[in-house]
């Protein structure tokens, strides 16, 4: 009796499989660091806000508004390396131990592939203490 044997040729099939696959793998790892960009950011925006709320508890005799933005601003620049953030400040009723500080900041957080206009968040974060002295 005489087997007939079939030889598939499976050259390329790798190259295909390949081809099919890495686009899907990219797009994901590209997704997952922009996110990842995403979570810093407003992570960093929140530790600015927190750092500066604290300044601004203990430091009443030599801060004011000017100084508080100061310390927002500097601290984004430090963390995510700009320093286009949006700082307000509001004191309730004066800036004075016992009285409260409320501190807020914006900022527009862009990915890096796509344009600007089509994707653009805002992130924000506000917070308020009670000035201490």
């Amino acid at each position: 009796m005489r087997r007939s044997r079939r030889t598939l040729d499976r050259s390329g099939t790798a190259g295909i499989e390949f081809a099919a696959v890495v686009p899907l793998v990219l797009l994901l790892l590209w997704v997952v660091l922009e996110v990842y960009r995403l979570l810093a950011a407003q992570r960093a925006l929140e530790f600015a806000v927190t750092r500066a709320l604290r300044y601004a508890s203990v430091n009443s005799t030599v801060a004011s508004a000017t100084t508080i933005e100061a310390q927002v601003s500097d601290m984004v620049q430090s963390l995510l390396g700009t320093s286009t953030v949006s700082v307000t400040v509001s004191f309730t009723p004066a800036y004075a131990p016992g009285d409260t500080v409320s501190i807020g900041a914006t900022y527009n957080w862009t990915p890096l592939i796509l344009p600007a206009d089509f994707a653009s968040t805002q992130l924000s974060s506000a917070g308020t203490i009670t000035v201490q002295n």
